[in-house]
């Protein structure tokens, strides 16, 4: 049979199918389809389904560690307390507890047991994904994975920096990524990978048809980058603040955007931000509209120091300013009880308390037996102000503690040191004596004194000299009694250095009445930096501790340098240590 269509004339049936075979698809195309199957499968590995312990629920998430670190939404752990289950496509389940949260942002981690070699995503670049490019999403919508199989949606990205309103909750979703690749419900918490197989986003939101729960092209993940900024702040056990810059912004009559209000306490205005100034960058971006500062600002962790650029009525200036929290500390704990299933547990006792006597204890640990009969991993959660899982700080807190006896013995050293050198770039001597009486600093003939633990604060006030030594102090207690002993010692996460590279292990310590910030190095665990922080209306005082170098055994800075907000007071050029100097005279309370 022949058809006319047109000008030309089609021959219909079955002999002019078999005798026109259709060739054989192009050896590119053949070599893309088996990359991007090879890709979905090794993403497959590390997608991983998230129930709760009966089995019920389901939401997914990526593991991201071989230890066992999930990455998943708040939204997906929050209705499953501290305790679920996870499950990986080896067909496994495995026990797992909530470590850290953070409601703003919708993230959180989970720790799964029961290996050391659990498969993990790659981490990919969000910041270099385009509109246009492939991607695909993994998880368990609509529980559909009984079998641990994780489903698997292919798509492009539909659009990035994208910033979502909260709608009718906190959640926030700042700077995120939009794609069309299928994201219904049981996705939530589930890796989105680009075409290699790299992680890049963590789904979370998505819209849907009005008549029910039914993809419509349109969902979005928390960027990786933010996700990342993030995650050792979560590993920290805490609940995880977000930040605010310490002033607003509008768009004025020309199309600027242009500071509307800040606070006179904030770091902002100490950086010389006022009203009125132009915002034109904020980190790695320019700044046009106020949305785009709002996507900034979204993925960071408060209490980090970000570089921002503003124009003021005579010069354009470059700085850094510190966030401060988004929320005060009751505000995170109403918000967590409010989305937790579990009941609020009374916190554990402070280390300040009197000990428990016999009888005590005794019954503690027949409770904690009996907890332990009912759930495996019950003395994997820890319960105390403040955090989501207190085990998981401690557990951070050994893991920078362990680091400090490698450089060095100074359990044969007393706690009165002598530390000589000059001042830098001048010949003026210069002279640091400590012990557990006193502090002292002498620069030539001149003499400056305070006590061990009480009087600090007039003198960072001051922006004194003498903190030089104060911060000498703190570096000689972390090493010679660990940071346990030197005060209420909390992990908080990783944190940047204005002019170093990568992120670093930070610690606060307080002492008496302010606290001690401690930058450490992740990777040898030397000290970095130590911010010595009276409130967020002060410039703390900043010693960095550089050039190290081994005298008589033991790691020590050759160089200590004092500075307030970007600016150095004094510095110091180490020449030698006197290990167990004569005590200095107690300075006066």
């Amino acid at each position: 049979m022949a058809v006319t269509m047109g000008l030309g004339v089609f021959a219909c049936g079955p002999s002019s199918w078999s005798q026109d075979p259709l060739p054989e698809p192009p050896a590119a195309v053949l070599a893309a389809q088996q990359q991007r199957i090879e890709a979905m499968r090794i993403a497959a590995t590390a997608t991983v389904g998230v129930f709760g312990v009966d089995g019920q629920g389901g939401g997914s998430g990526v593991c991201i560690t071989p230890d066992g670190y999930v990455l998943t939404n708040f939204h997906v752990s929050s209705p499953f307390g501290h305790r679920m289950r996870c499950g990986l496509n080896d067909g496994k389940m495995y026990e797992a507890v909530v470590a850290g949260i953070d409601p703003t942002g919708d993230l959180a981690v989970l720790k799964m047991f029961g290996r050391e070699d659990f498969p993990t995503a790659k981490i990919g670049d969000s910041d270099q994904i385009r509109v246009g490019q492939w991607c695909f999403a993994a998880g368990n919508p609509f529980v559909l994975a009984t079998n641990l199989q994780p489903t698997v949606t292919y798509g492009l990205i539909s659009g990035v920096r994208r910033y979502q309103y909260p709608s009718g909750t906190i959640l926030e979703y700042s700077d995120c990524i939009q794609t069309d690749a299928a994201i219904n419900p049981g996705n939530s918490g589930g890796p989105l990978f680009n075409a290699q197989g790299e992680l890049i986003g963590i789904n979370g939101r998505c819209s849907f048809e009005k008549r029910g729960r039914v993809n419509v092209g349109v969902g979005y993940a928390i960027s990786i980058r933010q996700a990342m900024n993030f995650f050792w702040h979560l590993r920290s056990g805490r609940i995880v603040d977000h930040a605010t810059l310490g002033f607003t912004v509008a768009t004025d009559s020309k199309g600027r955007v242009v500071v509307s209000n800040i606070l006179e306490s904030s770091d902002a205005y100490r950086r010389g931000l006022r009203y009125g100034d132009e915002v034109l960058r904020l980190d790695d971006r320019d700044i046009a509209t106020t949305n785009q500062l709002k996507n900034v600002l979204g993925i960071f962790p408060n209490q980090w120091r970000i570089p921002i650029r503003y124009r003021n009525d005579v010069e354009m200036v470059d700085t850094y300013i510190r966030l401060q929290n988004l929320h005060l500390p009751i505000e995170l704990e109403e918000i967590v009880q409010g989305e937790s299933a579990e009941a609020p547990t009374p916190p554990p006792r402070s280390p300040q308390e009197e000990p428990k006597d016999k009888e005590e204890e005794e019954a503690s640990e027949r409770e904690a037996s009996k907890r332990k009969e009912k759930d495996p991993l019950a003395d994997r959660y820890e319960v105390r102000r403040g955090f989501s899982n207190y085990y998981f700080n401690r557990i951070e807190l050994d893991r920078v503690s362990a680091s400090i006896p490698q450089r060095g013995d100074w359990n044969a050293v007393s706690s009165g040191w002598q530390l000589n050198g000059q001042v830098t770039g001048e010949t003026t001597p210069l002279q640091i004596l400590c012990n557990d009486q006193s502090i002292a600093a002498k620069f030539g003939d001149r003499e400056e004194s305070v006590g061990s633990k009480l009087g600090w604060i007039p003198w960072i006030q001051q922006r004194s000299t003498l903190p030089l030594a104060l911060g000498v102090r703190v570096w000689q207690q972390w090493h010679t009694i660990g940071p346990r002993k030197m005060g209420e010692a909390i992990y908080i996460g990783r944190s940047p250095l204005v002019g170093r590279e990568g992120l670093f292990d930070t610690t606060r310590i307080t002492i008496g009445e302010l606290d001690a910030v401690v930058y450490t190095r992740p990777e040898d665990g030397v000290i970095e930096c130590i911010e010595l922080v009276i409130d967020n209306q002060t410039d703390p005082a900043e010693i960095f501790f550089e050039k190290y170098q081994t005298m008589d055994g033991r790691l020590m800075p050759s160089q200590i340098r004092l500075a307030y907000g970007l600016e150095t007071r004094t510095a110091m050029d180490l020449q030698s240590v006197e290990w167990n100097a004569t005590p200095v005279q107690e300075a006066a309370q």
